[in-house]
C-alpha cells in the first residue's frame, strides 16, 4: 500500500473517531473542553560549527552551489488532542526539524560535502492511556519525510530539474512511515516539577519492500538490505530542581533515536544529548530553550569513518494550549 493512501487513511480513522464520539449526546455537550489545539511558534538556529566550512585547499566541494541555507526560521508545529476519558486520549502532531549537517571529509580523495539546510516533517498519531501513577503507554502511526535539502538534491521528496524547471519526484528520498507501541514513565525522588527522572521507550515497526528498490541503486548505511524492521529508541530526561518553583524547568537527556529510511539499506541510529529550560507562564502558555545535539552511531554510520552524521541545534518555541 502506498505511504501517502495508508497515512491518508490514519487520518480518516482519526477523524471517524472522533466524529462518532461527539456524536453521542454526552460527548456533544462538552466537546470544546475535551478537543485541546495545540500551536507552537519554533525558532530554529543551527549551531553545527562546520556545518559550511569551505573544502580544503585543492579540494572539491559538493553541496556549495546556491541557495546554501541555514536553517535559521521560524517554523511552526501543531497538534490536537481529543480526551476520550480521563485517562485515554487521541492525539495527532506535526513537529518539525530543520538542520544542516557538519562537514563530511571522508566521501572521497579531495572531496568535501556539506548539505546546508534540510528540513525534515514528521507527522504522529495515536492513542494513549494512563495506566497507573506516573505510566503512559501509547499506539501510534507516524510519517516522516524530508521536504527538502539546500544544498543540494540529495534525499528530499523532489528536485528541481534546473532553473525555471518543475520539481519532479527524487528517487533516492529518504521517507519513513511505520507503527510503534511505546510508553513513558516518571520515577525517582518527587520534586516540585515532578518525579526527578522520565524514561521513554518505544518499538517502531517501519514495513518495507522485501527487495532493495531498483529505482535508487545508492543505498546508504552498513551492511546489506533488509525489508521491514522493528527500531527500538528509548531515552531518559531529568528535571532538575534548582528551586522550589513549579513553572521553572530546566532539564537535561539522552536518546538513542533510530530512523529507517524507505531507500537506506539499514537503520541510522543517534546518539542525542539535549538540555534547556521550560518556563510555564500558566496553563495555556509556555516559553521553552533546548540545545539539540545529535551524533552518528558507529554501529550504523552512512559516511566512512573517522567522519560521522552530526548536528547541533538550538529550538527555542512558545507554546500556546486551548480548548475549543
Amino acid at each position: 500500500m502506498q505511504r501517502s493512501l495508508v497515512y491518508r487513511l490514519a487520518g480518516i480513522a482519526f477523524a471517524l473517531a472522533i466524529f462518532v464520539l461527539a456524536a453521542s449526546p454526552a460527548f456533544a455537550d462538552d466537546f470544546g473542553k475535551r478537543f485541546t489545539v495545540d500551536v507552537g511558534a519554533v525558532w530554529n538556529i543551527s549551531t553545527t560549527g562546520d556545518a559550511m566550512a569551505p573544502p580544503p585547499p585543492g579540494g572539491v566541494g559538493l553541496g556549495y552551489g546556491a541557495p546554501i541555507q541555514q536553517p535559521n526560521s521560524l517554523q511552526w508545529e501543531y497538534g490536537a488532542v481529543f480526551r476520550i476519558d480521563p485517562r485515554t486520549n487521541l492525539y495527532y502532531a506535526h513537529s518539525i526539524l530543520d538542520f544542516a549537517i557538519g562537514r563530511v571529509l571522508t566521501l572521497g580523495p579531495g572531496l568535501a560535502l556539506v548539505s546546508g539546510g534540510i528540513y525534515d516533517r514528521t507527522d504522529t498519531m495515536g492513542i494513549s492511556r494512563y495506566f497507573f501513577k506516573n505510566f503512559v503507554g501509547h499506539l501510534f502511526y507516524y510519517n516522516h519525510a524530508r521536504m527538502d535539502v539546500s544544498g543540494l538534491c540529495l534525499n528530499q521528496i523532489q528536485c528541481a530539474t534546473g532553473p525555471g524547471g518543475s520539481n519532479v519526484p527524487n528517487p533516492a528520498s529518504i521517507d519513513e512511515h511505520g507503527y510503534g507501541v511505546g510508553f513513558t514513565y516518571g520515577f525517582g525522588p518527587l520534586t516540585p516539577i515532578g518525579p526527578l527522572f522520565t524514561a521513554g521507550f518505544d518499538a517502531k515497526y517501519v514495513p518495507r519492500s522485501s527487495t532493495p528498490p531498483t529505482d535508487a541503486p545508492n543505498l546508504g548505511g552498513l551492511g546489506s538490505y533488509v525489508g521491514s524492521q522493528w527500531l527500538l529508541p528509548y531515552s531518559i530526561t531529568a528535571k532538575l530542581p534548582i528551586s522550589n518553583s513549579h513553572s521553572f524547568i530546566p532539564f537535561i537527556g539522552y536518546e538513542r533515536a533510530a530512523v529507517l529510511f524507505r531507500n537506506e539499506a539499514t537503520p541510522e541510529m543517534y546518539n542525542v544529548v539535549d538540555f534547556g529550560i521550560v518556563k510555564v507562564f500558566n496553563k495555556n502558555l509556555s516559553l521553552s530553550f533546548t540545545n539539540l545535539n545529535f551524533s552518528g552511531c558507529r554501529c550504523s554510520d552512512t559516511v566512512p569513518p573517522p567522519d560521522n552524521i552530526r548536528f547541533a541545534e538550538a529550538l527555542l518555541k512558545l507554546d500556546y494550549k486551548t480548548n475549543l
